[in-house]
Order: structure tokens, then C-alpha cells, then sequence
């Protein structure tokens, strides 16, 4: 091998083993930051410009996030959350991301107020179907609407949602048929469900109490 070519894969070779160091470090001490409610230390490492660069604008502000939630501070939380609701992260599909894990989040909780700040971005979105399922979920869940199981039914027949959508709008059907007494269709869809959601997803933990508390 060319001597020029070996020294030029050695550099970029080296250049990405301390890329990833760095990177597995300053991970490694916001999550042990984490583990403690340190918020403030989060922060700090977050906002180094070499968290920025080797972790990228997303995860960083997601981070934050975390942090302030978990210690619960609020206005700082609330800042934070309005921020990553209103920027344009270069990471594919960022912002989308956060935007549907912490809407749905927030539906869980009940929180009314957080989730129409996520709402009220993601009707800007040019995603209809994104819109459509977010929009539906928060009737069901937040205004405890049961009135949608037909037209839910349609778009899932329809194969019009896929992954985290899908999982979240049978769901959804599931609830409303729980709270009409129809317990049969209700464990049925909640096992579709779940079937479709990823194990991390935000609806596994409120599916899997459902399951447990009705077998």
C-alpha cells in the first residue's frame, strides 16, 4: 500500500477513535449527572461547544430537557421545552421526534398545558398524517372524546399509519372501547397495540399495566 494512502487512513482512523472517546465520555458524565438530578451539570456539559459538535444540537437540548424534568425545575424546563418545540434540528426527523415522544408524553400525564404548546407546533408541520393521529389522540385522551373508534378503525384498515402511529391510534381505539364497558374489543386492540409499539416506546408502560391489570 501506498505509503501517503496508509499515513491518511492511520490519521483519519486515529481522528475517529478520539471522536468517539470524547463523545463516550461527555455521555457518559451527563448520564451519571442524570443518575443524580444534576441539572446544572447537564447543562454545563451540554452547552460545551464540543458536546455540540461531537453530539450534535439534538441531543444535547434533549439532555437539558431531561435534566430540568428530572430535578424538577420547572422554568427552566418549560424554556427548554419551548426552545427544541421552536428550532430546526439538522438531525433527520429531530425534531419531528421530539415533537411526537413528549406530545404523547404529555397526553399520558394529563398535562393539557404542555401538550397544546407541542400541539400547536405540530399542526405546522406538512406531515397531514402526523397531524391527523396527534390531533385525534389528544380528543381521546385529553377531552375524552369516544365518538372516533369508527374513523380510526378506517385508517388503520386503511394501512394509513405504520409504527409508533399505528401502535398509538389502536391505542387509542382501545381506550374509548374500554371506557364504553366493551372490555373483549378493548384487550383486543390493546394487544395490537402493543404488538406494533416498540418496547421503549412511551405507551409500553400504560399498555403493559393494562394487559397485567386485565388478565
Amino acid at each position: 500500500m501506498n505509503p501517503i494512502t496508509l499515513t491518511i487512513i492511520l490519521i483519519a482512523v486515529i481522528g475517529y477513535l478520539i471522536f468517539q472517546g470524547i463523545k463516550n465520555f461527555q455521555l457518559h458524565s451527563m448520564n451519571n449527572a442524570l443518575k443524580n438530578k444534576d441539572s446544572g451539570t447537564v447543562a454545563k456539559i451540554a452547552d460545551m461547544p464540543v458536546s455540540r459538535r461531537v453530539m450534535g444540537e439534538y441531543v444535547c437540548d434533549l439532555y437539558k430537557l431531561r435534566a430540568y424534568y428530572i430535578a424538577g425545575d420547572t422554568e427552566n424546563f418549560e424554556q427548554m421545552l419551548l426552545h427544541m418545540a421552536d428550532t430546526e434540528y439538522s438531525q433527520k426527523d429531530g425534531k419531528k421526534s421530539f415533537l411526537e415522544t413528549y406530545f404523547h408524553t404529555f397526553l399520558i400525564k394529563g398535562n393539557r398545558k404542555y401538550a397544546d404548546w407541542l400541539l400547536k407546533e405540530i399542526r405546522k408541520s406538512d406531515d397531514a398524517v402526523f397531524i391527523q393521529y396527534c390531533e385525534q389522540s389528544y380528543a381521546v385522551m385529553l377531552e375524552e372524546r369516544n365518538d372516533l373508534i369508527d374513523e380510526m378503525v378506517e385508517a388503520v384498515n386503511s394501512k394509513r399509519y405504520y409504527g409508533f402511529a399505528l401502535g398509538a391510534i389502536l391505542y387509542m381505539i382501545a381506550i374509548q372501547y374500554s371506557r364504553m364497558g366493551d372490555d373483549k374489543n378493548a384487550l383486543e386492540y390493546m394487544h395490537s397495540a402493543k404488538a406494533c409499539l416498540h418496547p421503549r416506546a412511551v405507551y409500553m408502560p400504560v399498555v403493559d399495566k393494562y394487559l397485567r391489570e386485565a388478565e
